[in-house]
């Protein structure tokens, strides 16, 4: 059934994209966090993102490995 308002079908689109992005990022700095020995070994690290994983472990996102799960 389609509704007559597009522009309500846009913007749930678009929230729905951004949500979905949003966790990727997540989801990829959970990776880097906790497989940062094996990102070393590849020669896949740099200053920029250390900083920026050391800003959001101060923040508290990933104090425990279940946490960053329950987000």
């Amino acid at each position: 059934m389609a509704s007559n308002t597009g522009e309500n079908d846009i913007s749930l689109r678009k929230i729905t994209d951004m949500t979905r992005l949003i966790s990727i990022l997540v989801l990829a700095l959970h990776f880097y966090y906790f497989c940062y020995k094996a990102f070393q070994n590849w020669h896949l690290t740099s200053l920029i993102s250390d900083r920026i994983l050391d800003k959001i472990f101060a923040a508290g996102l990933f104090s425990s490995f279940i946490k960053t799960k329950r987000l």
